[in-house]
């Protein structure tokens, strides 16, 4: 289980890092310094990451979950 559990903490980061870079990029849409479609192809590589996630969540128990959420806050 602790397989599952540590590609779950891989996928939260890399959601982590793509939401934090469309928040950069939003910011340089304002300055009128990126292009839409930078933030759209962000955009989808989001949904892609929440999508597995919900995948991975679905094959552990809800105990795994809560454990999985309590080590990713600690780390």
């Amino acid at each position: 289980m602790a397989e599952v559990e540590d590609k779950i903490l891989e996928a939260l980061r890399e959601l982590e890092r793509w939401e934090g870079r469309r928040a950069k990029v939003r910011t340089r849409l304002e300055n009128d310094d990126a292009d839409e479609s930078e933030l759209d192809r962000i955009d989808e590589q989001i949904i892609h990451y929440q999508k597995l996630l919900q995948d991975m969540k679905k094959k552990l128990s809800s105990f795994d979950v809560s454990r999985t959420i309590a080590r990713s806050g600690n780390q």
